[in-house]
């Protein structure tokens, strides 16, 4: 809404708290206007900026290949990137993202999610998160991320861990990966278990002789 000027009636700038007439050339403060022009400086909508920054390359985010990622996690180095765990996974299993929001998930949470809709597929992108970082199943702290946290959604929900039993009586070298491993606890205790609720007693005993040859056993609490 235009406020106008007292003198000639047009259009006037405002500047500040002054305002000017561009036609007769009438100038004055605010205060001179009259209380119905003055009433419309209150009715004068916002006016918004959008201010678009370029940033420069070298701050840009930086994208990662599978391999750079497959490296991060070997070394257990991540100070290129935190998620490497998780861009891994989406990297090598693109479809995860058609079961979940992906992006808005940290590893942990991704799998306990994916296991839930799709536990095969989610005991297979564990599995390859604990090949890449084989190493490091021999360092107690990383072991018990590797097994307790990465994977805690599933040790401690409804579903059936037949499907990681599965995997690790097709695979010995799973096997070995989580029984052979420097931490032992909650997740060893959970899948044997298991093989009592499935009758797999056979493969109960394979893992049982590869939990009592781990020097890092003893026993459970």
């Amino acid at each position: 809404m235009a406020i106008r000027c007292p003198h000639c009636g047009s259009p006037v700038r405002v500047r500040g708290s002054r305002w000017e007439c561009g036609w007769c050339g009438d100038f004055g403060a605010l205060s001179s206007l009259s209380p119905s022009e003055r009433a419309k400086l209150n009715d004068t909508g916002r006016v918004t900026v959008t201010i678009t920054v370029t940033v420069p390359d070298d701050e840009a985010p930086k994208e990662f290949t599978q391999a750079e990622l497959e490296a991060m996690v070997r070394r257990w180095d991540f100070t290129e990137n935190e998620d490497a765990i998780r861009d891994l996974l989406l990297a090598a299993f693109p479809e995860a993202v058609s079961y979940v929001e992906a992006d808005n998930l940290g590893a942990e949470d991704l799998l306990g999610a994916i296991y839930e809709k799709n536990p095969d597929l989610a005991v297979e992108m564990w599995r390859k998160v604990l090949d890449e970082a084989q190493e490091h199943l021999q360092e107690p702290e990383r072991a018990e991320y590797l097994l307790c946290d990465l994977m805690g959604d599933v040790w401690y929900g409804s579903i059936s861990l037949w499907f990681m039993l599965k995997a690790m009586k097709q695979d010995e070298a799973s096997a070995r990966q989580v029984f052979g491993s420097a931490y032992v606890g909650y997740p060893q205790e959970e899948l044997l278990k298991a093989c009592d609720d499935s009758g797999e007693l056979e493969l109960k005993a394979r893992l049982t002789l590869l939990l009592e040859k781990n020097p890092h056993f003893n026993g459970f609490d």
